[in-house]
């Protein structure tokens, strides 16, 4: 009998010890795919980084912000017909396609269509059920975590430094004596609408400066922080007025804030400002925000999926994981704009606006003070 007990006693033993390494297995799993999709995440970025590299190598200049055709047109004085040419809304990530193995889709997009579509294609909110390259899905320009990527199409979770100033930021910049002067003024990021950029303009250090981060993409999210607010008083003079207007990255926004429509990420070839870039003015996975009439002017935070931060691609090529809690100086402070006699200043914004100015002469603090991790490029 006492046999018969002490085999029943170890069953039951080995039986809870089973149930605990599978609970602990099931309570691990979630854990084991966000690291495999932060892997891939960085594994992206790495590849774009190199794409960069040998588009710069090939035309000595990376590619820019937002460029692209205005159908003979001076843009933007007189604009095309939406499917005559993309009005020079083009992000540069599409001229990126012949470096990241994706040549077919680039012979495409760079030859005339046979329904009458331009090379480089048309708007790139032009409908893409007409044009269908605009609805092709790239992996590269994905990350995993990011759960829409399993419910649309033709989106990008990775998006363009410009820098961190507000005023009229991520205008489409022209050939006007007025623009020449204000790209130069508040185009600090390595990427600039209708602007070539060199890496030896990149003065303060390809390792110190951000090229690449990730978005929360926009689409089906209604108020999450893949969306951008639209209307917040004094953002130029005071860029923490939008922290204002959130609760969290991936909850709603507070009442009574007006949305933009369109979702960051959501559509992969546009260079708009709202869809194409992002600022080092306000925290990674903070709000984003525009002025009411001008959506090239504004805040437009890093975000993503990940526990407590960003991916960032620096322009050396290496990946850095970036914490929510990164310094960011005074969020309050002015905005270096002309109209605060502030031009050409170190970035008021801590080591997060330092990361994204390429040449205000700023020092980044050792990684364990600037709350960064550097990935292996191996």
């Amino acid at each position: 009998m006492n046999r018969i007990f002490e085999t029943s006693s170890s069953a039951i033993t080995l039986l809870v010890c089973v149930l605990v390494l599978l609970s602990l297995g099931a309570m691990s799993m979630p854990g084991a795919r966000e690291l495999a999709s932060a892997d891939r995440c960085r594994s992206n970025m790495q590849q774009i980084g190199l794409a960069v590299h040998n588009y710069h190598s090939a035309y000595n200049a990376m590619p820019m912000g937002v460029g692209g055709t205005t159908g003979e047109m001076r843009f933007p004085r007189k604009l095309s017909r939406e499917r005559d040419s993309n009005r020079g809304r083009l992000s540069g990530f599409a001229a990126l396609l012949p470096f990241l193995e994706q040549r077919a889709a680039w012979s495409k997009l760079a030859k005339v269509g046979p329904d009458g579509f331009p090379a480089m294609g048309p708007v790139p909110s032009y409908d893409p059920s007409e044009y269908t390259l605009w609805s092709v899905q790239f992996d590269g320009f994905l990350c995993p975590s990011d759960p829409a990527v399993k419910k649309d199409f033709g989106m990008r979770s990775y998006m363009m430094n410009y820098g961190d100033a507000v005023d009229s930021v991520g205008r489409l910049f022209d050939d006007s004596a007025e623009d020449r002067v204000l790209r130069l003024d508040v185009g600090r990021g390595v990427f600039v609408p209708h602007t070539l950029i060199k890496f030896r303009d990149i003065l303060d250090g390809l390792s110190n400066t951000a090229m690449i981060s990730e978005t929360i993409i926009g689409v089906g999210t209604k108020n999450s922080g893949a969306m951008v607010v639209r209307g917040v008083d004094d953002l130029i003079a005071s860029p923490g007025n939008a922290l204002k207007t959130a609760t969290s990255a991936h909850k709603p926004y507070r009442s009574g804030q007006t949305i933009w429509s369109v979702g960051k990420g959501s559509r992969w070839p546009e260079g708009s400002f709202l869809t194409n870039a992002f600022t080092t003015v306000l925290p990674p996975n903070g709000p984003s925000a525009t002025l009411l009439q001008d959506p090239e002017s504004g805040c437009l935070s890093a975000s993503s999926y990940h526990l407590d931060g960003v991916n960032v691609l620096m322009a050396s090529g290496a990946v850095r994981f970036v914490s929510n809690a990164i310094d960011i100086g005074d969020s309050n402070a002015r905005s270096i704009s002309p109209l605060f006699d502030n031009v050409g200043q170190e970035s008021p914004y801590g080591v997060w606006g330092a990361m994204g100015t390429r040449a205000s002469k700023e020092i980044i603090p050792s990684e364990r003070e600037a709350r960064f991790q550097t990935y292996s490029n191996e």
